[in-house]
């Protein structure tokens, strides 16, 4: 079965999402509790992946990795 180019534009968005709030906050998308369907709503209102992401960390006040781990964790 082929995957439909929508497809694949929704698992790069979120992948995108979940790799930001990983670097930023050191969590997933599971981790953040978000259903598919709210996920897909904000795909489709063609919000940017890191715009979401820090939409997200200001609605629940999350604390982001101090840079120092930040930089450590990508290996420079």
């Amino acid at each position: 079965m082929a995957i439909s180019a929508t497809d694949q534009s929704y698992r790069r968005w979120r992948d995108a999402v979940n790799e930001g709030l990983g670097k930023i906050y050191c969590i997933t998308i599971a981790d953040a509790g978000l259903d598919e369907e709210y996920l897909v709503s904000r795909w489709r209102a063609d919000e940017e992946p890191s715009d979401f992401v820090r939409w997200l960390g200001n609605k629940y006040d999350l604390d982001p990795i101090p840079p120092f781990v930040q930089e450590n964790a990508q290996g420079t």
